[in-house]
């Protein structure tokens, strides 16, 4: 996910929390929602619901909500993440924080090492009487 953001702004990703001397602008991603649900072959489906905060870098300046909205129009656009697949994308503005919420969904594979079938020998000499 951080790749994805540094694409379209270059600067800091914190992840669920944001530290006492962060630097602005930045982004924040924090996980809100979380639907697992079990696959074929040991596979496992998930859906998380992500809530990316966005904190502009003219914090206190007149033209907060301008530079919020600008990088709003550039995530919902521009902002991919291989392997995943990013749906529901909305936007909001609150407190001159951008917050943009998208629901991912990707699967996990967990490697089974247990033996699933075994050797077969057949005996092709038979008589028949």
């Amino acid at each position: 996910m951080a790749a994805g953001l540094k694409t379209v702004k270059d600067c800091k990703v914190y992840r669920e929390d944001v530290p006492q001397n962060f630097t602005a602008p930045s982004f924040m991603v924090t996980l809100y929602d979380q639907n697992p649900s079990c696959g074929i072959n040991g596979r496992l489906k998930n859906s998380v619901s992500l809530d990316i905060l966005y904190f502009p870098e003219n914090e206190g300046q007149s033209k907060p909500q301008e530079e919020c909205w600008s990088i709003g129009q550039e995530l919902t656009r521009e902002f991919a993440a291989p392997g995943f697949k990013i749906k529901n994308r909305n936007l909001k503005i609150e407190d001159n924080v951008l917050h943009f919420q998208i629901d991912v969904d990707y699967r996990e594979f967990r490697e089974d090492s247990t033996l699933q079938m075994q050797t077969m020998t057949q005996n092709e000499e038979i008589k028949e009487d």
